[in-house]
């Protein structure tokens, strides 16, 4: 029977199956040239074009094609000398890198020699620069930090001033807003029966911002928030005495400015001005030399570095007064821990009760999220925000005025300083300005039990013998490495064996027998023949 006559069926097809389709093909086609990628088949084998005899010019188009398969000969030796001239450069930076521990210690040894008379020049001119301001100045502002007081003063600097009796010495208690009143009060009245004291409060950075000659020109003073310390206290009476122990009316003097690090200087300066003149700053040592600053027509302030501390002070006067910062920030915040009181710390770093400064440490690097890998608290981290709060203007600490005190300075001496200046009206001026000053409660103030005035170094022949001690001193402990280090050579080569047992034939080792595939070998041991065969 004869099949009925169909039609043929339609090409048509849906969208999925008609992409899958193309999607294959694809695959397949990546898939081919891959494979012949690796083995090196290109797609369309090039043909080699032959120029006709016909053709004009040949023997000039073929000359130009060996002169360009010459230049891109050269050009690929070229890059393979550049190659190898890499490859030699990396070997000798491996090899440098793997030299002997000896040259190492040799070249640290000359790195800390080249690099320690730099640090000897830093303190000897500081001490230049100090001795340059006293020398010319005729009234000489000892500035003082109202926290600590008694460590913030210099017995040297002092009698370095009062030797000439032309000039004159006053004592500057300055950021009296971080302590407490009745501790101001005390602080005042023990300085006063020495030297005369002027309560003083610098303006803060807001000020600074905010003030004629620097920030925004058209501001409107109300704006100024006057709670967050931008006013200044003792600016008035401190211009006052200084107008009066002018000579004259129209005779300018010079105010030389001295202290430690971090005692406010430069800010003292900018109060009186008005605005920015000196840089300010939270690190130590801002201030590296001398600058004058013309204040009015009658008054010329010198700025000066900071008082160069001796080391013979003890461990905790040297981490707060020294310019140069230890390298060791942990044992610095432990000497400091150690003095303070512990309830009080605890409450203002909201921190619970902790055994040891480490433990302190740890608790505020977990309270203030300074973590490393793993939630290991960054104890170096929460050292150094310790540190920047101890010496900056941010934590209110105190500390308490001796009971008994042998001053250096002589009773006739203070008179004649304390005729000089009207000590009543300072007295009442001073009482004013502790009044308008928002002072800390002592229950917000850390009480900080050490108390010690601070020896520093005025000249510099001092510096130079106990450098010159300390070059001694690193001397004999070079001559006592090398030393040690002979003594291991020689030991080393009296443990070598000498030339003449070097020179006599080895004894022969025993042959080891060959192995041979050929012929099975007799064993004692039953061990697997591999020359079995199997077939």
């Amino acid at each position: 029977m004869k099949r009925p006559k169909l039609r043929k069926g339609s090409k048509r097809m849906s969208c999925s199956k008609r992409y899958k389709i193309q999607k294959k093909v694809r695959e397949h086609n990546r898939k081919v040239r891959k494979e012949a990628k690796k083995k090196g088949v290109t797609r369309k084998p090039k043909r080699d074009l032959s120029i006709p005899n016909d053709a004009p010019f040949k023997e000039d188009i073929l000359r130009e094609a060996e002169q360009r398969k010459q230049r891109r000969e050269e050009l690929k030796a070229q890059q393979k000398l550049e190659r190898q001239k890499e490859v030699a450069k990396k070997r000798k930076l491996d090899e440098k890198k793997d030299k002997p521990v000896k040259e190492v210690k040799e070249k640290k040894k000359v790195e800390a020699k080249s690099k320690k008379p730099a640090a000897k020049n830093s303190t000897r001119s500081l001490c230049r620069e100090v001795n340059k301001v006293i020398e010319a100045a005729d009234v000489v502002l000892e500035v003082l930090d109202a926290r600590d007081p008694l460590g913030s003063r210099c017995v040297q600097a002092e009698q370095a001033v009062l030797q000439s009796p032309n000039k004159k010495l006053l004592l500057v208690l300055n950021k009296i807003d971080l302590v407490p009143k009745d501790n101001v009060e005390k602080w005042l009245k023990f300085l006063s029966n020495q030297i005369p004291t002027i309560a003083f409060k610098c303006s803060t950075q807001v000020a600074e911002k905010n003030l004629p000659g620097a920030g925004k020109k058209n501001m409107n003073p109300g704006c100024i928030d006057i709670s967050k310390g931008t006013v200044s206290y003792g600016a008035t009476s401190l211009l006052r005495i200084l107008h009066s122990l002018c000579p004259s009316p129209t005779e300018a003097i010079k105010v030389g400015l001295i202290g430690f690090s971090n005692v406010g200087k430069s800010s003292l300066i900018n109060t009186l001005k008005q605005y920015k003149v000196c840089n300010v700053g939270a690190l130590r040592g801002t201030t590296r030399f001398l600058q004058d600053v013309k204040i009015d027509e009658r008054i010329k302030i010198i700025d000066s570095p900071s008082l160069v501390v001796s080391p013979d002070n003890p461990p905790v006067t040297l981490v707060m007064r020294s310019v140069f910062l230890s390298n060791d920030n942990m044992d610095s915040v432990m000497k400091i821990i150690k003095h303070c009181d512990k309830q009080q710390v605890m409450l203002h770093y909201n921190v619970s009760d902790y055994r040891s400064p480490l433990e302190f440490l740890d608790l505020l690097a977990h309270k203030r999220g300074l973590l490393k890998k793993k939630g290991v608290a960054d104890v170096g981290e929460a050292a150094n925000v310790f540190l920047n709060d101890w010496m900056g203007a941010r934590l209110c600490y105190h500390t308490v005025p001796p009971a008994s005190f042998t001053s250096h300075i002589d009773g006739k001496q203070t008179e004649a300083l304390k005729k000089a200046v009207k000590c009543k009206i300072l007295n009442d001026e001073n009482k004013s300005n502790i009044k308008g000053v928002k002072n800390p409660t002592p229950s917000s103030s850390i009480p900080f039990h050490f108390s010690h005035i601070t020896n520093g170094i005025m000249d510099e022949n001092e510096i130079k013998e106990k450098d010159q001690e300390a070059s001694d001193l690193e001397e004999e402990e070079e001559e006592a490495e090398a030393m040690e280090e002979d003594e291991n050579v020689v030991e080393e080569e009296g443990n070598k064996p000498s030339e003449a047992v070097k020179e006599q034939p080895a004894p022969r080792k025993k042959a080891v027998k060959s192995v041979s595939f050929d012929k099975p070998a007799k064993t004692n041991n039953e061990d697997y023949d591999f020359n079995t065969d199997f077939n």
